[in-house]
């Protein structure tokens, strides 16, 4: 009977090894799910932030329209929170006098400076042995010799 008990011991042990593999397969599973899991929730959470600002700011462009009588305007639009200032160094001076600092502004100037354009490059002198081309007719010119006048024919005929 030994090799019958060493059958069944074996039978065992391989049972026992494939439960144990189950077992850390589904664990691997369960950890890999939760990490997913945390991960779309954070891009939800993300996306979600996302989208309240921008409900936030059409809400904010809405009632600007509504207070302008209903006018969406470049002006009306504008972003608020952006305002240029055009500061010469009175604020310096304003400061010490108590007023209240009012920003300037921008009436559409851009708030970055434009590099000018590149003056174009001079042309090149024409060639003095190229003779000037006739000028081009039309694609659906009349030929110069067609005969169009019927200013002598009678139409009452």
């Amino acid at each position: 009977m030994s090799s019958a008990e060493d059958r069944y011991r074996a039978a065992i042990s391989t049972m026992d090894a494939a439960a144990r593999e189950q077992d850390e397969q589904r664990g691997l599973r369960e950890r890999r799910l939760a990490e997913a899991q945390q991960q779309a929730r954070e891009g939800m959470q993300k996306e979600l932030a996302a989208a309240q600002k921008y409900a936030e700011h059409m809400d904010e462009l809405n009632k600007r329209k509504q207070s302008a009588g209903g006018w969406a305007t470049e002006k009306t639009l504008a972003d608020k929170s952006r305002e240029s200032l055009m500061e010469f160094g009175v604020a310096d001076e304003e400061a010490a006098t108590g007023y209240t600092n009012y920003p300037t502004p921008n009436y559409g100037t851009p708030a970055v400076a434009v590099p000018p354009r590149p003056e174009p490059a001079p042309e090149p002198p024409p060639a003095a042995a190229a003779a000037p081309e006739p000028p081009r007719r039309g694609r659906h010119a009349r030929q110069p010799d067609d005969d169009d006048d019927f200013s002598s024919t009678s139409w009452l005929v």
